[in-house]
């Protein structure tokens, strides 16, 4: 991903290595939690039903959270803001650890510490900008990004042979675990700053200053940040091919290659940003193969309409999700863009509005999928309506690009 001494410098920036090493093990522990909390309700109901929903509920929260409670991490200082969440999620794993906790009130917890998630990302997100100079920022969101992606991967292998080792309750008593390293890796590494945008809380009188654009209006509005997000939502018709995963490895005879299937597209993005960020090593020049790799991320979905046998479908999902490795410069990109009053916002909002296109594009593909009678060119289907979005959006970008400032001035 990034060359030695761009990673020596990472790792040795006391409040990125904080950040760094806390939401690595913190990511690694919910993978854990997760698993473990569906086991127990498994083990409780006996019923898939339950499960699944269960499950489902790692998904939702965000979707409200993001944009309800983005909020706090521009109103309040950004540390703050972290170390009370991390002890708070600490707080509600361990009394989802409990072994006398009826079920009912440990989904109900569950909900809880999503909720408490989204202030913490969002102010983390928020404040990488800050802990990093301009020439490591880019490399230290692609590090962040990559770990996250190797942190879930181990987490879940991980998780099945530790919840059977120990118990359910055990696994979410080590998540606990995690969000206190956090508080205290927070605490102890990244720097106190004022809130970014604290007008809400000065007592002095404001009405003679000018109205300042909406967050959201300026997400809509301004041309790069707008075609920005609409290259990041292409993720929804990206991770189609995942959504259909179990039935596309029935009707390749190899019910067996489930796993590797989902498994691809975090592994193929780990290997793409490597590439990228060895090969390009200026953000500049990244920015400007945003559009192309967006394109190359689903145009091989398109040759499923040839039916594919495994081997070759392997190779079409490893080029899209290495393509895929568009995200990172889109997102740092994104984000340095913005004004810092508006980063914790903000970052709730695209995070609300990515999961939603990706839940909805694989929930629509599971339904046209059904309609069609055939998961090849479902997945061909929506890798021809990405190629459009997104030759449409990287025209925008470059236009965009080519006549806007680095970062988005509001009044």
């Amino acid at each position: 991903m990034t060359s030695k001494g761009t990673l020596r410098a990472l790792v040795g920036d006391r409040e990125f290595r904080g950040l760094w090493i806390g939401s690595t093990v913190s990511t690694a522990g919910d993978q854990l939690a997760a698993v473990a909390l569906s086991l127990l309700v498994f083990e409780r109901t006996g019923s898939p039903l339950w499960t699944a929903l269960t499950w489902s509920l790692t998904l939702f929260p965000p979707l409200v959270a993001g944009p309800l409670l983005g909020w706090l991490a521009d109103r309040y200082p950004r540390r703050t803001v972290m170390i009370i969440c991390a002890w708070l999620q600490a707080g509600i794993v361990g009394l989802m650890a409990l072994p006398s906790m009826p079920l009912w009130l440990m989904i109900g917890l569950l909900v809880a510490v999503q909720f408490a998630a989204s202030p913490f990302l969002a102010a983390q997100e928020a404040s990488l900008p800050s802990v990093l100079p301009d020439k490591r920022y880019d490399d230290g969101v692609a590090l962040f990004g990559t770990s996250v992606d190797v942190a879930q991967m181990a987490g879940l292998a991980a998780a099945g042979f530790i919840v059977t080792a120990a118990s359910p309750s055990a696994a979410l008593a080590i998540d606990a675990v995690t969000f206190v390293l956090v508080a205290i890796l927070v605490h102890t590494s990244v720097e106190f700053r004022p809130a970014a945008d604290p007008r809400r809380h000065r007592r002095v009188d404001t009405s003679d200053e000018p109205p300042r654009q909406g967050v959201f209006a300026l997400l809509v509005t301004e041309p790069r940040l707008r075609s920005l997000m609409g290259m990041r939502l292409l993720a929804g018709l990206a991770m189609v091919p995942e959504g259909l995963a179990v039935p596309l490895a029935a009707s390749l005879d190899a019910v067996w290659a489930v796993g590797l299937i989902l498994a691809i597209e975090p592994a193929a993005n780990v290997l793409g940003v490597a590439v990228l960020f060895r090969w390009v090593r200026e953000p500049a020049k990244r920015e400007r193969l945003v559009g192309p790799l967006a394109i190359l991320s689903l145009a091989p979905l398109v040759l499923f309409a040839l039916d594919p046998n495994l081997t070759w479908t392997i190779v079409l999902l490893v080029i899209a999700g290495m393509a895929g490795a568009y995200h990172t410069p889109a997102r740092s990109a994104w984000m340095r863009m913005l004004p810092d009053a508006y980063r914790g916002r903000a970052y709730g909002i695209g995070r609300a509005a990515l999961r939603s296109s990706q839940g909805g594009g694989m929930a629509l593909a599971g339904v046209v999928a059904h309609a069609v009678g055939s998961i090849t060119a479902t997945i061909a289907g929506a890798g021809g309506i990405g190629l459009l979005l997104a030759a449409q959006a990287t025209v925008s970008w470059h236009r965009a690009r080519a006549r806007g400032d680095q970062k988005v001035v509001v009044s």
